[in-house]
């Protein structure tokens, strides 16, 4: 009589171990849900706002004279021969922090960098020695042809540095800005990079700009 109901205690506990693993389960898929909600719903907020007070200044920057500040939060995809992995794509997080002047209402330079935020191993297409990459900056000058004033292209050449080893990439990009203010800018930006002999990149970021005018508008 005392195994049997030993027995029953044990499928008791059994049961409701197994309910509170449910109802974690339950718990973590509810909070995530309503996370990811609750971004998704910062995201829509955002670009209604940004969208009001667009219209409401009916802002237009000039690229002539002006100096941009612009710092994004960004995903970037590798794609090319990694250690031990073969061919593939690897996503990684990225900042980048760009500067760039106006020489023309069309025509701007400016300074890239962009920091990601990963170490990974790369093979050369050439059959050189594999690289090892840990948090690799690139710095990169760049020539902008602004269309109007939300669609800028961009194009340059620089390199990308980690622990002393240098490769020279390209940079093919474009970026669209939405005015807020006459010194503020919200937008996103599309870039391609190409590692030479190595890998190809390219990444997608949010950013946020700052203007400096000499007229100070």
């Amino acid at each position: 009589m005392k195994s049997v109901h030993q027995t029953f205690r044990r499928a008791a506990m059994s049961t409701r171990a197994g309910s509170f693993a449910q109802t974690v389960v339950k718990t973590t898929a509810t909070a995530s849900l309503r996370s990811s909600l609750g971004a998704l719903w910062g995201i829509l907020v955002l670009v209604v706002w940004s969208g009001r007070l667009w219209a409401q200044q009916e802002a237009v920057h000039s690229l002539q004279g002006a100096h941009r500040l612009t710092l994004g939060l960004g995903h970037t995809q590798l794609a090319g021969s990694f250690e031990g992995e073969g061919i593939q794509s690897v996503p990684l997080a990225s900042w980048s922090l760009d500067y760039d002047y106006g020489l023309s209402p069309h025509w701007g330079v400016g300074l890239q960098f962009e920091w990601l935020l990963e170490s990974f191993v790369v093979e050369a297409s050439t059959g050189a020695q594999a690289l090892e990459r840990a948090y690799p900056l690139s710095i990169i000058p760049v020539g902008l042809y602004r269309f109007d004033e939300h669609w800028t292209a961009v194009a340059g050449v620089g390199t990308e540095v980690s622990h002393g080893e240098y490769l020279t990439l390209t940079r093919l990009g474009i970026e669209f800005g939405a005015p807020v203010s006459k010194q503020w800018e919200f937008g996103a930006a599309l870039v391609w990079d190409n590692k030479w002999n190595y890998y190809n990149s390219w990444g997608l970021a949010f950013t946020v700009s700052r203007i400096f005018s000499h007229s100070q508008d």
